[in-house]
């Protein structure tokens, strides 16, 4: 999608309003004319991303130094549609009236500075990768639901805790129980009416053992009901409806959607009484069997009485044995919950393995697209130039995630970072954490064991999702050749990294390109022989903007139109809008680019008289 149109009102360039040509486009000019803020402020208006963290801080403060309080309006063209994009100073987005595709837009600093960063060689080579959002959104999606899931997980095993409260001792009360029940067999022995009395309070005692398990069923019920009801209600009470809509304004946006939203608040409000009704229910039903309960453990405790007078001390142990008894029961009963909660527990970790896996081979298909892009910008800049994608290059993430999931454990741990993200993938300590596996988590890493224990017990109070979702990024390596070696970008001068990154970055051919002064770095016989070359494959198939200061990007490039820029010392404006060979624009590169006709004449007076 091409720019058709730039106008900008208020600022530095108020009045600018140019129709660009459909191949290349050549801002000139001296210094302080506007050729940046020009490409700044189409950033700016698209909302067009910059490629290193520093840069955008940098594009922003000169778009809003420009601009001032005035608005940039650009039209976008293609064989089927035409989009209008605007945004005002201080707006946080651009206003389209239709979805459109962004230009690729390079800075100076950005082509001198963007193989120094890992990211910006990233980004560099996302450019260039088809389908990126669709990548995008399945990723984000996975990482959704994985996170979700671990909520799920997080609040099931906190509810698993709170559950298995005791169930250590029920051993030990069961023992208690049978050493009771002998004890009470020995009365029963030294008494023969005591034999009766004995089997009636057992009924009685099973009774309320019942009933008191039965109450706790019924108490966890009324609380989940009323926690349903709370929610909803506190949701309803903080709603206001649909904003209101003044008719004289025109037709109603939310039009056949109001009474839509009404009917769904009531039903809102029906299912809010349904969990509270639910709830009193509940606590009817339990308080039912607490009054039961209550008048069954009256009769227990006069048959107590009376065992107790037939026997000294078989009243005490009919009591033991009661409570005991419930106690077990109810224990029983929350073991028998707390071994769901297992299986659920099982459920969705299973459940999470699977979107893991689906994250990763979202991963795996864009580090696959890269390394394809590589592979066809080696293909086309080779043997010069060479690009190659290597799967889980960068930490940085991953390392960040853990320092802040043991931020507050009390435990150094730098140094415990740094020996697990080179050795253990996210999902591989996760895993750990599952199991509990201090013992392997050591042996993998190097660790000790105490602090791979503790390590383990801070990390699983805190939640893994951050740290199971980061991405450790595939890095790219970019050399040049250099005499009979390549050497990586990082250990090029700034000459040589420009050339790599501007023959890269003029591959591509999909969508408009924008940059600004190229030639920084570069001498004259690079641009006459490689930059030239691709501006022209390029305008072949999209549109070039260009600001430039070197007269062999119009001139050789054979530019569709020439926009040179001047100023006043308070305003930039456009002195001349052409095509390249319209005299105003031939005048204009001779005065501006080449020292004007006399030198540019003398030049040519020493080449002929100088020839090789």
């Amino acid at each position: 999608m091409n720019i058709e149109r730039l106008q900008i009102e208020g600022g530095f360039l108020d009045g600018f309003d140019i129709k660009f040509a459909s191949g290349l486009n050549v801002l000139i000019g001296a210094r302080g004319t506007g050729k940046t803020s020009v490409i700044e402020l189409i950033r700016f208006a698209l909302g067009a991303s910059n490629h290193t963290a520093e840069a955008g801080q940098r594009s922003a403060e000169h778009a809003s130094a420009v601009l001032y309080d005035g608005e940039v309006t650009v039209q976008l063209q293609d064989i089927f549609a035409s989009v209008t994009v605007s945004r005002a100073s201080g707006e946080a987005a651009p206003q389209a009236n239709a979805a459109y595709e962004k230009p690729l837009i390079f800075s100076q600093t950005e082509i001198e500075n963007l193989g120094l960063s890992e990211g910006g060689r990233l980004r560099l080579i996302d450019a260039f990768v088809p389908k990126r959002s669709t990548l995008a959104s399945d990723e984000a999606a996975a990482i959704s639901g994985i996170r979700s899931i671990f909520k799920e997980i997080g609040a099931i095993e906190e509810e698993r805790r709170n559950l298995a409260v005791g169930l250590e001792g029920l051993a030990a009360l069961n023992l208690r129980i049978e050493n009771l029940e002998a004890e009470e067999a020995k009365h029963r022995a030294a008494s023969s009416d005591l034999v009766e009395k004995q089997r009636t309070l057992a009924e009685a005692t099973a009774v309320i053992t019942n009933a008191a398990v039965r109450e706790e069923v019924l108490g966890r019920f009324g609380d989940a009901a009323q926690k349903w009801a709370e929610n909803l209600e506190g949701t309803i009470a903080d709603d206001f409806g649909p904003e209101a809509w003044d008719e004289l304004d025109g037709i109603d946006p939310l039009a056949g959607l109001r009474e839509r939203y009404l009917k769904l608040v009531s039903q809102a409000e029906e299912l809010a009484g349904g969990f509270a009704s639910l709830n009193s229910e509940a606590s009817a039903g339990k308080e039912k069997l607490a009054t039961s309960r209550m008048a069954t453990e009256a009769q227990s405790r006069a048959l107590r009485a009376d065992v107790e007078q037939s026997v000294s001390g078989a009243g005490v142990v009919s009591r033991q044995l009661s409570q005991l008894k419930t106690e077990v029961a109810q224990l029983i009963s929350k073991r028998k919950l707390v071994a769901d909660r297992d299986q659920r527990i099982l459920q969705l970790r299973a459940r999470r393995d699977e979107r893991i896996k689906s994250l990763d081979a979202t991963r795996l298909e864009r580090f696959d697209r890269r390394s394809k892009v590589a592979g066809a910008l080696t293909k086309a800049l080779g043997p010069q130039i060479k690009v190659l994608v290597e799967r889980y290059g960068q930490y940085a993430d991953y390392n960040k995630a853990l320092t802040e999931a043991l931020r507050g454990s009390g435990m150094r741990y730098a140094d415990l970072v740094t020996a697990i993200t080179q050795s253990i993938s996210p999902y591989e300590l996760v895993r750990l954490l599952d199991s509990n596996d201090f013992v392997a988590l050591a042996d993998i890493s190097g660790i000790p064991k105490d602090r791979a224990a503790r390590l383990l017990a801070h990390l699983r109070e805190k939640g893994a999702a951050d740290i199971v979702t980061v991405s450790i990024e595939d890095n790219v390596r970019m050399s040049l050749l250099d005499g009979v070696d390549y050497k990586d970008v990082e250990h090029l001068s700034a000459r040589q990294r420009c050339t790599v990154i501007l023959s890269i970055i003029l591959q591509h051919t999909s969508r408009t390109l924008i940059i600004d002064q190229p030639e920084d770095h570069l001498d004259n016989a690079y641009i006459a022989s490689t930059i030239i070359k691709a501006i022209r494959s390029h305008k072949a198939h999209g549109q070039l903007i260009i600001s430039t200061h070197n007269a062999n990007i119009p001139v050789l490039g054979e530019a569709e139109l020439v926009v040179v820029m001047t100023s006043d010392g308070r305003n930039g404006f456009v002195q001349v809008c052409e095509t390249l060979t319209n005299p105003r624009a031939v005048g204009a590169i001779t005065n501006v680019m080449e020292g004007g006709r006399e030198a540019f004449a003398n030049r040519a007076k020493f080449y002929n008289e100088h020839e090789l």
